[in-house]
């Protein structure tokens, strides 16, 4: 009797545990989201605006005959997993809205490369160099906030002359950098990067035919078009 007591309370509470189970793995899952997301767009560079980058740096003409040889290099690939280490090291464990942030500079990037193939090579490597800095001020803001965490006003006494005068000097220094910081990183950097994705998406004109040609597709339609 107790045995199947036990089964029928069991059975009553499963859908709790199910649905409890749900949200955890929904608030693990929006937690990572940001992260994913980063995960995502760095996968999309590997893949499709890398992998053309490689394959068309690494083609080798052949002398006295037709044709060519690829070579692809993986830098532009190893590039990108580097740059995605560094974000992912920097964003984790930070709190909104640096993960977004960072995400949303991931996916315009990948958006602003794919819609601008003509400058595909040059935008790649603002893109990245933009992420990299992002996450280098990020660990650079984390670690200093840490450092001057564990300062105590007796560590500074003996520079600025009494603990009182200390404190009051850590307190208001301690406010300034946090305010700084928040700016940088959630205004200036992100703000910087996204001013110059438009800049270079609109630098040159788009082609009026086909404005997702990129330079060395438009010269092999005008060599194919000539051959006929």
């Amino acid at each position: 009797m107790e045995l199947l007591d036990g089964i029928g309370q069991f059975v009553m509470a499963l859908p709790v545990y199910v649905i409890n189970g749900l949200l955890l793995l929904v608030y693990g899952i929006m937690g990572s989201f940001p992260a994913l997301l980063s995960i995502a767009a760095a996968a999309g560079f590997a893949l499709g605006p890398d992998a053309i980058v490689q394959r068309m740096v690494g083609m080798r003409p052949l002398r006295d005959e037709r044709g060519s040889v690829s070579v692809s290099p993986r830098t532009a690939q190893g590039m990108t997993v580097l740059v995605l280490l560094f974000w992912l090291g920097a964003q984790w464990g930070m709190g909104a809205p640096v993960p977004w942030l960072g995400a949303a500079m991931w996916l315009v990037g990948l958006v602003a490369v794919l819609a601008v193939p003509a400058q595909r090579f040059n935008l790649s490597w603002m893109v990245k160099t933009g992420l990299m800095i992002y996450a280098l001020a990020v660990i650079g803001s984390r670690l200093y906030l840490n450092y001057t965490t564990h300062l105590t006003p007796e560590q500074w006494a003996s520079m600025l002359g009494s603990t009182k005068t200390a404190a009051q000097v850590l307190a208001s220094t301690r406010a300034n950098v946090n305010t700084i910081a928040l700016w940088g990183l959630w205004l200036v950097v992100p703000l910087g990067y996204f001013s110059m994705l438009v800049q270079q998406v609109f630098m040159h004109p788009m082609s009026i035919t086909n404005p997702f040609q990129s330079a060395e597709q438009m010269l092999m339609q005008l060599r194919d078009r000539g051959g006929r």
